[in-house]
């Protein structure tokens, strides 16, 4: 055996028979190999040595009833396959002062307050290891040089796993901590930890818990089936933790205290109790891309005058509220998803403030959205949908809400309850079984650039005796009135509203009555009817959002440039030629006849009247034909709109109205548009596609029109609204099943070369009316209410 390698066995033969006596024997570097067997000493490594089991890990017992059973007071050691048990119940198992312990295959069991303690300038390398200590703690680090725990067991502890405190600095990484009485890991002082590929399950208490000034840096870390909270977080030094889960907690998944500041990134909590995520005591941080399900409880909580920021996080499942804002706290929500919670999806309240953007609500069966008890939150892009409760409900409280997309609520999908105070911009409420938008007694509030539609009440209804102020909105197709004030008086003012298609007259202004139609207001305040004013006419037309906004912006555009000269300013240069690029029956001839009037009205234009022309109404059949016609044509139009459907066809063609003979007509229109540029709108029309071939086929055409207004198809909701439309002019209504009919009919029907988009649903409800006239005719008891009634049947007759 080489002089470095020392014997020690139980056996008769050569060799040591304890490995106290080869300590003594041994030099610097040499290696103990210890046979099989139980050795009852304590051992001090006062040299750099090795002892291995020469049978491999589980053959060596080193048992110590008294003191620490190994303490290193050398450079550096090593234990390898040994297992250590102390029984001394004020010392540790492994105690490590200064040097470097190496274990590596080991056990270690111990009775103590701790099972291995690193202390003072000690450095811990453990490596394959399991740790056991039904009294105290497993490993305890108060060394800035602590080490690392690597692959490692520690199971059954007393307390705590792992504890680093005071300058404490060590790494864990790929490690399992089942079955602590306390905490899986506990950091205070100034202690440092670095945790990577761990699992901590089955603690009694918080399974991480961080501290006065500690910091941890955590990487896919796991805590599952924890018997109080999964993080506890209260450490002025942020908390790092990223892919991080939490899976089944007592209480919090995360807790965050005493003005700590996370970061949270990629993490996930699930199976919590009381709270996923709560912020409190003026904490804050930041939570990036994390999740939180099946809480029984809230799914984040965020309290006590708190600031924490949220980015694309996702609550599901909850018992409770998806997300509660409470006592002051004031948090930045972006990208928020809340899906399926039996409370609110997002509830604010007692003196909360906070800034929510981009916040999706998909089903649940409480309130979207939740304000009251004085809290002021504001919210941008909400959209909220299958919903058993209100939309949005706002009580004692204020909110600012832009750019909501509410659909499908339980009740009302917005309701301003008493001490409301309710700001709505740019927001759309569709099939609300209550009202569209609430008014109680007690609240105020303004509503601007706003549409409420297909509600089973009222789309607007107005209780309150404060003041409200309702402009640019739309309210459509409800089954009560577009706006209705219950109670007469001064303090509601309504401005550019748009209704239509409501099955109640609207009632509001001094003269409104509670529930019953109103009377015919005085002459003198009557209101134009819908179609009498074409801006009105226009934003009263079925979707088209886009280009609602587009010419809007026109429209505005030309006020300013008539104001500047009325002011005696000069006019801004302004070229009004427009492109309306889209499917057929989109309505770009109706938007063209409309934005003729309204230029008209603003005295932009001296007639208004729309000259609609195609291809042939401008191309001849003979050479120098072509310009004679296209004047002839274009001079009608003056002082209107010269509307040119189909224009790409002058790009394109052939024979005798070939390609030359139209672009000659394109030539001609070139000219003329300079000519007469202050006296004529000219509007091109034609597939998105086709019409960029037509601006290019001459070097002056594209700079003559000043934009491109898209034209999209309808979507299947708006398709059933024009079939609506059709059914209350003519004297019809749709029953349920046949409006469930239309709406698959619609989303199914192919959008190819021969969808025609508005006039596709007009076709529809003429071949439904034909359908119903064949089957009522062989029906003798069909009443009168069955005259008016579209089935199901007659949309299944009319495909």
């Amino acid at each position: 055996m080489s002089r470095n390698v020392i014997a020690v066995t139980r056996s008769p033969g050569p060799g040591h028979r304890t490995i106290g006596e080869a300590l003594a024997h041994a030099g610097a570097g040499a290696v103990i190999v210890v046979g099989p067997g139980r050795y009852t000493e304590n051992l001090v490594l006062t040299k750099p040595v090795t002892i291995t089991a020469e049978d491999g890990p589980g053959t060596v017992r080193l048992d110590a009833a008294d003191g620490v059973a190994v303490s290193l007071q050398a450079e550096s050691a090593a234990l390898s396959g040994i297992t250590v048990v102390a029984g001394d119940p004020d010392s540790p198992a492994l105690l490590v002062v200064r040097g470097q312990l190496g274990v590596t295959e080991c056990e270690v069991e111990s009775s103590s307050w701790a099972a291995v303690f690193v202390r003072d300038r000690g450095t811990l390398l453990m490596r394959s290891s399991e740790v056991r200590n039904a009294t105290g703690a497993g490993v305890v680090v108060t060394s800035p040089d602590g080490g690392v725990l690597d692959d490692c067991r520690l199971v059954d502890l007393g307390t705590s796993a792992v504890v680093v405190a005071e300058q404490g600095s060590f790494l864990v990484r790929s490690c399992v901590v089942r079955t602590a009485a306390g905490n899986g890991i506990c950091l205070n002082g100034r202690g440092r930890l670095t945790v990577e590929d761990t699992v901590v399950a089955g603690t009694g208490k918080p399974a991480v818990a961080v501290e006065q000034q500690a910091g941890l840096t955590a990487t896919r870390l796991r805590v599952t089936d924890a018997g109080a909270i999964g993080f506890y977080l209260a450490t002025t030094r942020p908390p790092v933790l990223e892919d991080c889960a939490v899976e089944g907690a007592a209480a919090e998944g995360v807790f965050v205290d005493e003005g700590c500041a996370p970061v949270l990134r990629g993490c996930r909590v699930a199976g919590a109790r009381g709270r996923g995520l709560h912020f409190a005591g003026r904490s804050g941080g930041s939570v990036t891309r994390c999740a939180v399900s099946g809480v029984d409880g809230v799914g984040i909580e965020v309290t006590d005058r708190s600031r924490p920021e949220f980015e694309h996080v996702t609550v599901s499942g909850c018992t409770g509220p998806g997300v509660r804002v409470d006592r002051g706290a004031d948090p930045f929500f972006q990208r928020l998803l809340v899906r399926g919670c039996d409370g609110a999806a997002v509830e604010v309240g007692s003196r909360a403030r906070g800034r929510l953007e981009n916040v999706e609500v998909d089903g649940g069966r409480g309130p979207g959205l939740s304000v009251s008890d004085a809290a002021r939150p504001s919210v941008a892009g909400l959209s909220a949908r299958d919903l058993g409760g209100d939309g949005v409900r706002v009580v004692g409280a204020a909110l600012a809400l832009a750019d909501g997309a509410i659909s499908g609520s339980g009740g009302d999908g917005v309701h301003a309850g008493a001490g409301a105070d309710l700001s709505l911009v740019r927001c759309r409420v569709r099939d609300s079984a209550g009202t569209g938008l609430l008014f109680a007694e007690g609240a105020s509030g303004t509503v601007s650039g706003s549409e409420f539609s297909g509600g089973s009440a009222d789309g607007i209804r107005l209780e309150t005796s404060e003041a409200v102020t309702v402009t640019a909105c739309t309210v459509r197709d409800n089954h009560g009135s577009g706006l209705r004030q219950v109670r007469p008086g001064p303090a509601v003012e309504v401005v550019d509203l748009v209704s239509g298609g409501n099955l109640v007259a609207d009632a509001y202004g001094t003269a409104a009555t509670a529930d019953a139609p109103p009377a015919a207001p005085p002459a003198d305040r009557a209101r134009p009817a819908l179609g009498s004013d074409p801006l009105e006419e226009l934003h009263g037309l079925v979707g088209l959002a886009g280009v609602k906004a587009e010419v809007t912006s026109l429209v505005n555009l030309n006020k300013m440039a008539q104001r500047r000269v009325d002011a005696g300013l000069s006019a801004p240069p302004m070229a009004r030629h427009l492109v309306f690029a889209g499917a057929p029956g989109t309505g770009k001839t109706t938007i063209a006849r409309l934005y003729g009037q309204i230029l008209a009205q603003l005295g932009v234009l001296r007639k208004g009247h729309l000259v609609e022309v195609a291809r042939a109404d401008l191309v001849a059949q003979i050479i120098g034909g072509t310009a004679i016609k296209t004047t002839d044509a274009f001079t009608t139009a003056l002082g209107g709109v010269f509307f040119i459907d189909e224009a790409y066809t002058l790009s394109s063609g052939g024979g005798g109205t070939g390609p030359d003979f139209g672009r000659e007509a394109i030539d001609t229109l070139v000219k003329l548009m300079e000519d007469h540029r202050d006296d004529v709108v000219v509007i091109a029309a034609g597939y998105s596609a086709e019409m960029t071939q037509f601006l290019a086929a001459n070097p002056g055409m594209e700079s003559r029109f000043s934009r491109t207004v898209e034209f999209a198809n309808y979507t299947a909701d708006e398709l059933v609204t024009i079939v609506r439309a059709q059914c209350a002019k003519h004297d019809y209504r749709l029953t349920e099943g046949a409006s469930d009919a239309l709406l698959a009919y619609f989303e199914d029907i192919p959008k190819d070369g021969t969808f025609g988009n508005g006039r596709t649903a007009r076709r529809v409800f003429e071949r439904m009316t034909d359908r119903q006239a064949s089957r009522l005719a062989a029906d003798p008891t069909a009443g009168a209410a069955d005259l008016t009634l579209l089935t199901e049947q007659d949309l299944l007759l009319a495909r």
